[in-house]
């Protein structure tokens, strides 16, 4: 058995929703029981390519709880991956005891001849998953443990039919509704409910430094289950140029430096790191995960989702602001040459950065400095996964 502490801050750490995604690879059948399910949590596991790759071909077994977190919008994102993918079963879990919560945080998957079971503090949700500090163990199983595993989950599925509810029962929906109801009562008062909710729901003060910083980057404020943590005054922000690389540019070009230095890459140890594309309009795309170690051409490149199919710009350069959220994660912006924030940008460029050996200037900022010189940009306020 290997226990694994999830700490974004940790540049070794390694996440949860990975363990989960690399323990799809040659599973055949698979199950988990979690408490909290959040549309976040949803986005980053269920719909991921390689978790699509798997219920394509075997099935997984999922049971949520209805307790505090999960919502109306966590049961629809289900719905949608369900209609994609069959193989996916999915029963919410309503204990027949009025005083009893639904709390597991397990999953197993059988790949034949064995498999893996993951148990820990992380539920699917973006925070339990990605964001929150969790610890997880990860047991390799034979095929007698794996067998004996999933007689005993059979088991108490069978003893605990009744509680098993579909997705869309008006009890569950009529349950969901009542926490939703009563977490923004809560809000409204500044209250975030004890007990269960504190693994998912904190008061976040992010502090003033002795050097300042600007009024948006301080703030007192409950951080659902979905939303990334707030960027800080010393947040570290990369502003780099993007060159054209011929036709390929999509494949963003990076010196070496800012490749290991702040991506985190590695030359040695297979790494991935995970990039969310911030749109002008303040809404993340899906989760794009890329290898981080470099190739035998020596190009220290990620490929960005953000400029595929879009020409260079026959004037000027396109400019990528990365935040940097966690170890190996980032929230970006592809500015092309006239779109807003591209000017700031560049002006910012021309008061900091000499250019390069490659003529592409790349400079790492706090997010103070970055907001002084782009205020209306989009990464100051609230981000949700």
């Amino acid at each position: 058995m290997t226990l694994h502490i999830q700490d974004p801050s940790n540049p070794e750490s390694e996440y949860l929703v990975d363990t989960l995604l690399d323990a799809c690879s040659g599973a055949q059948v698979g199950g988990g029981a979690f408490a909290f399910l959040s549309a976040g949590g949803v986005q980053l596991l269920l719909r991921d390519e390689l978790f699509s790759q798997f219920v394509t071909r075997g099935r997984f077994d999922l049971i949520v709880g209805a307790d505090a977190i999960t919502d109306l919008a966590a049961i629809a994102a289900l719905a949608e991956v369900r209609r994609q993918h069959p193989n996916i079963g999915a029963r919410v879990f309503v204990p027949s005891h009025p005083r009893s919560i639904f709390h597991p945080k397990v999953a197993w998957f059988d790949s034949g001849n064995g498999g893996l079971l993951i148990t820990g503090s992380g539920n699917l949700t973006a925070g339990g998953l990605r964001w929150n500090i969790e610890a997880y163990a990860v047991e390799k199983l034979d095929a007698r443990s794996m067998a004996d595993l999933r007689a005993q989950w059979d088991a108490y599925l069978r003893l605990t039919e009744n509680c098993q509810l579909e997705p869309e029962d008006p009890r569950v929906v009529a349950l969901l509704e009542r926490n939703a109801a009563r977490r923004s009562a809560m809000r409204k008062i500044g209250i975030v409910e004890p007990g269960v909710a504190d693994e998912e729901f904190g008061t976040v003060r992010i502090q003033r430094g002795d050097e300042g910083a600007e009024p948006g980057l301080e703030t007192e404020a409950v951080q659902p289950a979905d939303e990334i943590p707030p960027i800080v005054f010393d947040t570290e922000v990369l502003v780099a140029e993007i060159p054209r690389a011929s036709t390929r540019w999509a494949q963003a070009n990076f010196d070496q430096a800012t490749f290991y230095g702040f991506f985190g890459a590695s030359r040695t140890v297979q790494r991935r790191a995970y990039f969310f594309h911030l749109h002008a309009d303040g809404t993340l795309g899906f989760q794009e995960v890329r290898p981080a170690v470099a190739v035998q051409s020596r190009n220290y490149r990620f490929e960005l989702d953000a400029a595929s199919g879009l020409p260079y710009p026959a004037n000027g350069r396109p400019i990528g602001v990365f935040a940097k959220f966690g170890a190996r994660t980032f929230v970006y912006m592809l500015l092309m040459p006239g779109s807003a924030g591209h000017t700031e940008m560049a002006r910012l460029l021309d008061l900091s950065a000499m250019p390069t050996a490659d003529r592409m200037r790349r400079v790492v900022f706090r997010a103070a400095e970055v907001q002084e010189a782009w205020p209306a940009a989009p990464l100051w306020g609230k981000l949700t996964v």
